[in-house]
Formats: structure tokens, sequence, C-alpha cells
């Protein structure tokens, strides 16, 4: 209900393609892109085996849908015409983000894009909210990381894409707190 049902994520990714979800959880976002499109293909990854669990197990899992219990910055992934990377990134040290963006980089179809939503430490007095609300997430126990929180900044993210030959779009902002959805694409001129 907070995420509005992810309504934002169905209107911007076709209603036909591949997807991969990367720290799907529960598959709460997975489930909702084959409930709106009975064309969506999803594939979600998560590091937590017990969220991977009841994703697997849900009575709304069927064959356009699989989840895998691995580590981001090391499963190989399958070629999808979208990568999402929603609130997983800050989990991840700053190498092993670019990595992981890098990775989803080489394994884009044609004409797809990667859909990151994360905080942004550019946004300073927003950010604190957002810092605050991960930190009693994973105190608590419903988030699991590795190395701590290492939240990301729009200016890395255009830095990254950059480097890669990505256009970078912010789509989305939220008032309160400093989470952004930015999309990355390839440049039309590498997308021949």
């Amino acid at each position: 209900k907070l995420e509005d049902n992810y309504r934002f994520f169905n209107e911007i990714i076709p209603r036909k393609c591949k997807v991969t979800d990367l720290g799907c959880g529960m598959g709460f976002l997975s489930f909702m892109l084959t409930l709106t499109s009975k064309e969506r293909e999803v594939t979600g990854i998560d590091y937590d085996a017990d969220k991977v669990s009841v994703a697997g197990n849900c009575f709304l899992k069927d064959k356009r849908t699989k989840f895998i219990s691995g580590d981001i910055t090391e499963i190989e992934f399958e070629f999808s015409d979208v990568f999402i990377l929603n609130d997983v990134l800050h989990y991840l040290n700053v190498d092993d983000q670019k990595k992981v963006i890098v990775r989803c980089v080489e394994k884009l179809n044609k004409d797809g894009f990667i859909i990151i939503r994360d905080g942004d430490t550019d946004q300073s007095s927003k950010h604190k909210k957002t810092a605050l609300t991960e930190f009693f997430s994973t105190n608590i126990g419903f988030n699991c990381t590795k190395e701590g929180l290492s939240f990301i900044s729009k200016s890395m993210l255009e830095q990254i894409s950059s480097e890669m030959e990505m256009e970078i779009n912010v789509l989305k902002s939220q008032s309160l707190t400093s989470n952004r959805i930015y999309k990355l694409s390839l440049k039309e001129e590498k997308n021949v």
C-alpha cells in the first residue's frame, strides 16, 4: 500500500517483456507485474532465501514467474528487456553497486532499460529520513545486509551512465524522502 501497489512500475514497464527483479524480496512487485499483463515474464532474485521461499511457494506463482535465491553481485543474469533494482543498491558497497549495474547493461535486450529506485545522498536533508527507515528495517531483521548501508547518489549514477554510454532520467522523486526512480537506457546511437 505504501508503494501505491507499484502502479508506477506497471505504467512504465512494457506489457510484453522479460523482466529481472533484482532484490525481489517476497515477490510483491514481481507478482503485480505478471498479474497486470499475461505477456510479462518475471525472474526475481534475492539474497534472502527465506523471502525467496515465500515468493516461490505463493499461490500466485505460475510458469511466467520464477524466483532464485542468490547474491546479485555473483549470480549470472539472463538477458532481459527490463532490470529492476528497487531499493536494493544501498545494501551493496559502492564497487558492487557499479558492478551490478554494468552486468545489467551487458544483459540488456535491444530497446531495454534499467529501473533503479533508491535514496539519493545528493538530497542531504531528505536523505536523513530515508536512511532512518533503512536503519530500522535492517536492525529489526526484516532486511539483510552484509556490509551495512551504502546509499548511492544521483551524481554517481550519472557518472556510471556516462561511462556505460547510457542515458539517465529521473522519472519520479518522493516529496518527503530522498527516494528517486531512475531509468537508464542505451543512447539512441548505441541502440541500433
